[in-house]
């Protein structure tokens, strides 16, 4: 009894002494309700830096726990959602770069709340906070209601960490019930969407295995709009591996280096597509033949000779 008692008295000093607004590692913050969340998504195994100076910054080991702190906000007259500033719906074209600010996971909430206020503070705190960029999977599909949808943000990962390895994230999921209310006073705009008034009925954090799923259309794929982004394989003239990089490599160092470098590009280009087109020719020649010249080939001396033209003997009948 009297270990219990210690036990009890022991867990009511703990709850006294500790801050009711420390928050979890994954925590949820209304700012305006419909119009403005912050998440604190944990960063399960990330490395944490800590900055000495404006100029110098360590890493810590062990690292202890961290967040990324993810500002969801509507645009001002609620026709986009915005991610730390960037557009996810509708979701503005490829490369889409997102960076996230870490934060201590026992942060307590005004200090959250100051952070993810402006950009102003976070370019004041940048010494205090390191920002990194997001591995990340944007998902949209259609909810029950046909004036809902759900978009899933998931962090899969950081790009880099310590080293130059990236680091896997992706057990939790931010996921978003959208409400569009449409008004025929509004004039459509093909950049923004409209005509609605987008506003988020809910915003959650839950594991990824128990996240909604989309539904499956007849022929059993599913009905959902999925977009991947790393930003390790893309550099400043597209995605890796493209034609599209190429093209624009190719472009980029012509404007770069001015008239030097175009004659003897086009020079090159020319006389590669002349090759291809003779070589195409060449093979065309050699494979395409008259029926009489396959016969001749397959009977060899015994084919009998070419077909001269026969004139047309025309036979009339007399009663």
């Amino acid at each position: 009894m009297r270990s219990l008692a210690l036990l009890s008295l022991s867990a009511l000093a703990a709850a006294a002494i500790t801050p009711q607004n420390i928050l979890d590692q994954d925590e949820v913050i209304e700012r305006e309700a419909g119009r403005e969340y912050t998440v604190k998504l944990g960063c399960v195994g990330c490395p944490v830096r800590a900055w000495t100076s404006p100029e110098k910054a360590e890493w810590l080991h062990p690292s202890p726990n961290s967040s990324l702190l993810l500002k969801f906000d509507m645009t001002e007259f609620n026709d986009a959602l915005l991610l730390n500033g960037n557009r996810i719906f509708p979701l503005d074209p490829m490369p889409l770069h997102i960076n996230a600010v870490q934060v201590s996971t026992n942060m307590q909430q005004d200090e959250v709340e100051s952070e993810s206020e402006d950009n102003d503070t976070l370019e004041l705190n940048k010494h205090r906070r390191m920002m990194f960029p997001l591995q990340y999977q944007h998902t949209i599909f259609r909810a029950q209601k046909p004036e809902h949808l759900w978009l899933q943000f998931n962090v899969t990962g950081l790009p880099w960490g310590e080293g130059p390895e990236p680091i896997k994230m992706g057990q939790k999921v931010v996921q978003i019930l959208l409400h569009k209310e449409y008004d025929e006073h509004l004039v459509y705009d093909k950049n923004l969407g409209g005509p609605y008034i987008l506003s988020m009925q809910d915003v959650q954090v839950v594991e990824a295995k128990n996240r909604m799923q989309p539904p499956r259309m007849k022929c059993g794929k599913l009905a959902m709009v999925q977009t991947s982004f790393d930003p390790s394989e893309w550099d400043e003239y597209g995605k890796i591996g493209t034609w599209s990089r190429t093209w624009n490599f190719f472009v980029g160092k012509i404007q770069l280096g001015g008239n030097t470098l175009l004659l003897p590009l086009f020079a090159l280009v020319a006389a590669s597509l002349i090759m291809a087109r003779r070589l195409f020719l060449r093979r065309q020649q050699e494979n395409t033949g008259t029926d009489s010249d396959a016969e001749t080939a397959l009977l060899g001396r015994d084919a009998p000779p070419p077909y001269a033209d026969i004139p047309v003997i025309k036979i009339e009948e007399y009663d």
